[in-house]
């Protein structure tokens, strides 16, 4: 399970989309709340969008397998992500799209 594309870099993500990109990581990761100063923002808003843009489920594993070594964890987040990522409407163009 290895993705091929490259990670988004967080610098590139308009600010409209990181507050988009943020919410949907609190619906699916309601117990970790990020406060506005969170340093960890920009790379959960560079995740998520990985995730959503990714050519499979597997490759969008491979964005968040750091976050626990037991990636069967992970594939419940993947889903759901994938799934409301499609609602999203964002402003920038990205990955294929740009």
């Amino acid at each position: 399970m290895k993705s091929t594309s490259a990670p988004i870099d967080p610098a590139t993500i308009r600010e409209a989309d990181k507050v988009k990109l943020i919410a949907l990581y609190g619906r699916v990761c309601p117990s970790d709340v990020l406060a506005n100063d969170d340093p960890r923002r920009d790379c959960i808003a560079a995740e998520m969008l990985d995730i959503g843009l990714a050519d499979s489920p597997d490759s969008a594993l491979q964005v968040i397998a750091w976050w626990d070594p037991l990636v069967e964890n992970l594939k419940p987040i993947v889903a759901s992500v994938r799934r409301s990522f499609r609602n999203l409407k964002l402003e920038g163009q990205y990955g294929a799209c740009a």
